[in-house]
Parts: C-alpha cells; sequence; structure tokens
C-alpha cells in the first residue's frame, strides 16, 4: 500500500501526528518526519528534506499541516503523479499581498522575542496535553531562523495547475485565519474536496483527532 508522509508545522514536531499515527499505522506505512532542523536552515532546507523522503517510493500520500501543507502542496507540484493523493490542513497557494507584508512585518518582531517566549506563543494553540513535547520538539528553532523561515514561506507560490494527486483541503472550523485561504486553495486546484473540521482551531488534527483522521481515512481509503 501507497505509504503516508505526514509533515507538520511551525508549532509542533512530529509527536503531533500521534493520534493519526495510531489510526492509520495499521492499513499503511505511515512515516512523520521530523522538519525542525530542516525548517531552522530554511524554506529550501525543507523541501530538499521532504524530497528526499518521497523520492525513496515510487508513489507516497502527503498530508500537511499549516507550513507542512505548504509544503506538501510543492512537493506534489513537482510529482506531478496521478496516484498519489494529497491531503492538506490550513495551506494556501500564496498569501495575497496585503497579508503577505503582514507576515514579513511579524518576521521582524518575531527575531526580536526571547527565545522562550516565542517558544510559548508557538504552542499556546496546542491542547494542553501536547504542549510539553511540542516545545521539546521546537527547541532547537530560535528566533532568528523562524523569521527567516516565515518570510520565506510568505513569498512561496504554488503552481497549482501542476498538482495532478487527488485533493482534499482541511481547515479547522474555527481557524478564521486560514479559512478563506483554505477555500481559495479548494477553488483553485481541480477536482478537490474541500472540507471542514468541526470544533477544531489551526491545529485541527489534534483539536479535533477524531473527526481529523476520520475525514483523512475516508478519503484516503475512496
Amino acid at each position: 500500500m501507497t505509504p503516508l508522509i505526514l509533515l507538520h508545522g511551525i508549532g509542533t514536531g512530529p509527536g503531533a501526528w500521534g493520534p493519526q499515527i495510531e489510526a492509520l499505522s495499521p492499513e499503511r506505512e505511515v512515516v512523520a518526519p521530523d522538519l525542525v532542523g530542516a525548517y531552522s536552515r530554511g524554506w529550501e532546507a525543507a523541501l530538499e528534506e521532504v524530497r528526499r523522503l518521497t523520492t525513496q517510493h515510487r508513489e507516497v500520500d502527503l498530508c500537511g499541516l499549516s507550513l507542512g501543507g505548504l509544503i506538501a502542496l510543492q512537493i506534489a507540484a513537482e510529482r506531478s503523479l496521478v496516484g498519489e493523493r494529497l491531503i492538506v490542513c490550513a495551506a494556501f497557494r500564496g498569501l495575497p499581498p496585503g497579508l503577505r507584508r503582514r507576515v514579513r512585518a511579524m518576521a521582524t518582531l518575531t527575531r526580536l522575542m526571547p527565545r522562550g517566549f516565542l517558544h510559548r506563543q508557538l504552542v499556546a494553540e496546542i491542547p494542553q496535553p501536547y504542549r510539553n513535547r511540542a516545545l521539546a520538539e521546537i527547541a532547537p528553532l530560535g528566533p532568528g531562523k523562524l523569521a527567516r523561515l516565515m518570510r520565506q514561506a510568505a513569498s512561496a507560490r504554488i503552481d497549482t495547475q501542476s498538482i495532478a494527486a487527488r485533493t482534499l483541503v482541511l481547515c479547522g472550523d474555527r481557524d478564521e485565519a486560514n479559512l478563506k485561504l483554505a477555500r481559495d486553495l479548494a477553488s483553485e486546484l481541480p477536482g478537490s474536496t474541500f472540507a471542514l473540521v468541526p470544533e477544531a482551531g489551526h491545529v485541527a488534527n489534534l483539536d479535533n483527532a477524531e473527526a481529523f483522521t476520520g475525514l483523512v481515512a475516508e478519503f484516503l481509503a475512496g
């Protein structure tokens, strides 16, 4: 069966995929790589790490959250394989100019934040049982490195017309910052499906793990 690769965002590490790994691994190979080190080296380093993982397989299914979703979209655009499936949550094709400027301004402020304060802010939206592990996993990501990554990701533009994989676009129904971006992404991907994760915010796979995993499992089985 096609392996499933789970790509975490900035404020978590691979441990955040625990509920999905437990639920989905009996049916297939599930891989949740630790991308924090690659994120520390920048956008291109993160892409290269995921490219290395995906090229080990003829086909892969990708699932990414937030920045992990953006990376999954880019890798899917490069691979252009019809048999693969793609799931992204709180992702976007590219930021509109106003929002891009806002993220760059936030990156400037991020560079000035004390590391401990920054890390606590990054995990603030994660359900309490998962915060300590997330804090431990993101420890290598310092303010300057995160600021650089934010600017690079804000400038990313995905060629959605090159994505041939069947795609499920998800977003937490309480993730107001990303709802429109996610809907716009789904409208630009031919044949994609959009679904809301109920009672969930930005980290939808943990906010409502059962609903998120159910949507993913149903899509992969279809």
